[in-house]
């Protein structure tokens, strides 16, 4: 039987660690360095049919590593916390998946 997953990505923004950093004469100023993540796979709204498994895969880079990671799905908690898994979708709970 395939089972239909709506794989909706949501990117969320995510602001940087503030750090300060001291001038030669002793002031602190604020610095804000952002992260910027980037969900390479699967696409933002990619329907996915079927029982091959699915590569999801995300990078972040800027502010301060290391960084963590975390993808969950609406109807089953906690998928990951890698960078990069594959995930047989016969595996997962029947129904509309939406994964963060």
């Amino acid at each position: 039987m395939k089972r239909i997953f709506l794989i909706g990505i949501c990117l969320v923004l995510l602001s940087g660690c503030i750090e300060q950093q001291e001038d030669k004469d002793g002031s602190a100023e604020k610095r804000s360095d952002k992260v910027f993540v980037t969900i390479s796979s699967p696409g933002d709204g990619q329907i996915l049919k079927g029982d091959k498994e699915v590569l999801f895969e995300a990078s972040a880079e800027g502010g301060k590593g290391p960084y963590t990671y975390r993808w969950s799905s609406n109807l089953n908690g906690e998928l990951s916390t890698k960078a990069s898994f594959r995930q047989d979708p016969s595996d997962l709970a029947k129904g509309r998946h939406m994964i963060i």
